[in-house]
């Protein structure tokens, strides 16, 4: 044990074999590692580490992201053997609860960890599922989830901030992930698929929630994917077969409406309207507004004066 205190105070955990007994996350990461706050749900930590390796058995359900890419990863998970990887940003390892595992790195590693009770997540399955007692089922080493990374970067940001960390603002944040990880890595998870080749009620009502929030930015078909919990591979085929439409145009859709909501209003200037709709420029929304509407964005602004 006097190896994990002498790791604690160096922030280096190399040649460090910690002891593989359940845990508090917060005891497992060392205090020097980053900053970090317990919340009812569980606790997050932004952490920034020497290379070393560690042994990993918490009580909590834990999951790292990465937020630097990283190469040449080693880990292993319960029984399994060990696994060489590299490690994209977004890239995230689940640890359930009572699981161990181990984790070796070479070079200065930089995640968040956020940490749910098993308590917490099952109150969370009652409520999504009507299920108490939920099974994570984590993906393979080197799986990327970009709707993990957002919600991990918002963490971060509110943990090295300048002001305290509001801790009501980062339980709020860890009710979402631990909803996303119940929607995605869990056996009800596949239910996230229509038996007629689409997308269920469930995950196309949560893709259309999540498009119509950020529809003014550029969102990736594996963000959609992590959203609706099915694999980004299949998930333009479903999508369309749902809504009639490619993502891509879905999308624009949506700007456009936008744009054109702003326009009939008549108090922002074109290339404002643009910007605020998510278009490039001025030319970008008359381009589009023509191709998709048959009209431009003066018609438009006109045709609304006349009314």
């Amino acid at each position: 044990m006097s190896n994990v205190g002498e790791a604690r105070e160096s922030g280096d955990s190399r040649g460090a074999d910690r002891a593989v007994i359940a845990r508090d996350v917060f005891d497992i990461i060392p205090e020097n590692a980053g900053p970090r706050r317990a919340t009812p749900r569980g606790s997050a930590i932004y952490s920034v580490r020497a290379p070393g390796s560690q042994k990993f058995l918490a009580k909590e359900h834990s999951v790292g992201i990465v937020l630097a890419p990283m190469r040449k990863l080693r880990a292993s998970l319960g029984s399994d053997r060990i696994t060489e990887f590299d490690a994209p940003v977004g890239c995230l390892v689940i640890n359930p609860a009572g699981v161990d595992s181990s984790l070796a790195w070479s070079a200065t590693r930089e995640n968040a960890v956020v940490s749910i009770t098993p308590e917490a997540l099952s109150e969370l399955a009652a409520h999504e599922f009507d299920l108490a007692d939920p099974e994570l089922k984590p993906p393979a080493f080197g799986t990327v989830d970009l709707w993990a990374l957002s919600i991990a970067q918002r963490i971060t940001a509110e943990l090295i901030g300048n002001a305290p960390a509001n801790e009501l603002y980062l339980d709020s944040l860890l009710t979402v992930f631990g909803i996303h990880l119940l929607r995605t890595y869990t056996n009800r998870s596949k239910q996230a698929v229509s038996p007629r080749g689409g997308l269920s009620s469930v995950g196309a009502r949560r893709v259309r929630e999540y498009l119509n929030e950020n529809f003014v930015r550029k969102i990736l078909v594996a963000e959609l994917a992590s959203v609706a919990g099915v694999s980004p591979n299949h998930f333009i085929t479903r999508f369309a077969t749902t809504f009639g439409m490619p993502p891509h145009r879905y999308l624009i859709n949506l700007r456009l409406d936008f744009a054109e909501k702003l326009l009939v209003d008549g108090e922002l200037a074109i290339a404002e309207v643009a910007y605020l709709a998510g278009f490039s420029d001025q030319s970008h929304l008359a381009a589009t507004m023509k191709k998709y509407r048959g009209r431009t964005p003066t018609k438009t602004g006109r045709a609304s004066a006349k009314n």
